[in-house]
């Protein structure tokens, strides 16, 4: 039958023949070889059963192995929707995330590590982006916008007992480690309404512990307390009104149902057909948990190997000796065999032999081990070891080679947690703040881009600042990149820093103090350019005199300095000249 088989295709190649008639064809004759099994067993049972395993092992074949099932490995069959599985299992992963954030150094450090490098200590940076007609960016307006954000960021919530930055990150810490978190945005300006400032909008921040997981319904349809339209798009949100972990007396039927217009959900999602998330410690979880109680029971057999301890063994048949009886004072040992530096126990009865136990503990192989299992946790939890473990062992081309490979992750991160958070607290900002009339939007100000705005993550540390700064200063040199684009990445605005410097470059030429960064301050005339003369860039036309590899940038860094000094002073012969 194989030989026929592939004549078959080989025929059906040759003659074009239509890909549905070939499978028919070879459907049809592997009827005929089960029939021919079949007569075969009539006539010779023993060679029918061979021929029946026989085939049973080359279907067997054919299949994936990760599918098999053997007496070592048993694959999971049983699967169902995402939400199916988040119902059954997101608020048990919820709660052990908390436990081990509360009761685990190393996940509560890892949540930390991510926050710090997916929002930062200073929070998303934002820069806005309003356009003129002629696609220019109207920088007045821009700077009206970020003066009125950063009044609004003192007091941007509800409890108005958190900034701006401090509300961004619980918001990402709560995403991280129970999987998802919600918002409510609260606008107008009623004397109820819970604002800070002037501007009339805040955010309410909630757990997802608000919106129930069993909460479900056919009619209108409800699924993990979202209801949704036919296409699955989110409605509604079914949101308690008290927190259900509240230690006291609440309704049971407390909820609310808010428009998902008013309601911002970002959740860690896994799967494609559920809306709820689950916590990114999912996968490391039972790892961290065997993690945490090996290094308990080495803890406590440390300390039994720091308390050495001995015991009497007594040789029963010796004569003349019973053992005391229980409540017999006059039978109690009251020996003193304390053992002290310099201690000789020479009080021991014929018979008596002491022994000294001392654990060999804590295991040596338990930091080989630890570091394996560190490492595979790092990888669940999308970090790199070194952060997780603290541990910055290593060369710096393999520092800032991992340190590059985790930048793309954390700004992954940092790109769904702007796009489902900040961006829409931004957006509805902005639009109070117009309606309110607290800032006018210029007649020259295309209306689609007044809420438009560029948003910044934290920067990536340097290993070697000097590295890396001499990296940044090539690449600007030869214009790969901008110094706007070099700023941003650290985390600031170039209109920010170009302020700063000129203030800095105004009070220094007022005090007669030479910037070597202000290099028109070296063009004036008079002592500031031979002052500045001497610190030119000995690099200008490459290498560096100051790295001690670059032996040749050394050795021409004298000639250079004497002919920078010669034609100052030709300069100071001609001004004299022309005086």
């Amino acid at each position: 039958m194989g030989l026929l088989d592939t004549a078959l295709q080989f025929a059906d190649r040759a003659l074009g023949v239509d890909t549905a008639l070939a499978d028919r064809t070879s459907s049809a004759l592997g009827s005929v070889g089960r029939f021919a099994d079949e007569v075969v067993a009539v006539i010779d049972p023993d060679l029918g059963e061979h021929r029946r395993r026989a085939r049973e092992r080359n279907a067997v074949r054919a299949r994936y192995e990760g599918a098999r099932t053997t007496k070592q490995r048993k694959p999971y069959k049983r699967d169902a929707a995402g939400d199916v599985n988040v119902r059954r299992d997101g608020a048990v992963l919820r709660s052990q995330a908390r436990d081990l954030e509360r009761n685990h150094d190393i996940v509560d450090g890892a949540l930390s590590v991510m926050v710090r490098n997916i929002v930062g200590p200073n929070g998303i940076g934002i820069e806005p982006q309003p356009m003129r007609d002629d696609g220019t960016i109207h920088a007045e307006f821009a700077r009206e916008l970020l003066q009125l954000h950063r009044e609004w960021a003192r007091t941007p919530e509800v409890t108005q007992t958190m900034d701006w930055v401090e509300a961004q990150q619980l918001g990402c810490r709560s995403w991280l480690r129970d999987g998802e978190m919600f918002a409510q945005h609260v606008r107008g300006t009623s004397r109820r309404a819970p604002h800070g400032g002037r501007v009339p909008y805040s955010v309410e921040l909630l757990e997802s512990d608000h919106v129930p997981l069993h909460y479900t319904s056919d009619q209108p349809l409800i699924r993990e307390g979202i209801e949704r339209n036919s296409w699955g798009r989110p409605v509604r949100y079914w949101v308690h009104k008290v927190h259900p972990g509240e230690d006291q007396p609440r309704d049971l039927n407390d909820l609310k149902s808010v428009p998902a217009a008013n309601m911002i959900h970002l959740a860690m999602r896994k799967r494609i057909s559920g809306l709820r998330g689950v916590s990114v410690l999912a996968s490391s979880m039972t790892r961290f948990a065997d993690i945490k109680d090996l290094e308990e029971s080495e803890r406590i057999a440390g300390r039994c190997a720091a308390r050495i301890f001995n015991w009497i063994e007594r040789d029963p048949n010796i004569q003349g000796w019973k053992p005391p009886q229980i409540g017999d004072d006059d039978g109690e040992d009251d020996r003193d065999l304390s053992i002290y530096p310099g201690a000789n126990l020479d009080n021991l009865l014929p018979g008596e032999k002491l022994h000294t136990e001392s654990p060999n503990r804590p295991n040596p192989e338990l930091v080989q081990f630890r570091i394996g299992q560190l490492r595979a946790a790092a990888a669940g939890l999308d970090i790199s070891y070194s952060s997780l473990a603290r541990d910055y062992d290593g060369t710096y081309s393999a520092q800032r080679q991992e340190l590059v490979e985790q930048q793309s992750g954390y700004e992954m991160m940092t790109a769904r947690f702007v796009a489902h958070f900040v961006d829409p607290c931004w957006r509805e900002f902005v639009f109070a703040a117009i309606a309110a009339g607290l800032i006018e939007v210029p007649e020259d100000v295309r209306i689609e881009t007044v809420a438009q705005a560029d948003f910044r993550g934290p920067a990536m540390p340097w290993i070697d600042p000097y590295k890396e700064a001499q990296g940044i200063r090539m690449q600007t040199r030869v214009g790969v990149k901008s110094l706007t684009q070099v700023i941003s990445e650290r985390g600031r605005r170039f209109e920010d820093v170009l302020a700063e410097k000129a203030k800095e470059n105004r009070r220094a030429r007022e005090e007669g103090v030479v910037l070597e960064s202000d290099a028109g301050n070296r063009a004036l005339p008079g002592g500031a350019a031979d002052a500045g003369a001497g610190q030119q860039d000995d690099s200008a036309d490459g290498g560096d005199p100051n790295n001690p590899d670059d032996t040749a940038a050394r050795q021409r860094a004298p000639r250079k300095r004497a002919a920078r000094k010669s034609a100052a002073k030709r300069s100071a012969a001609a001004k004299k000249v022309a005086a």
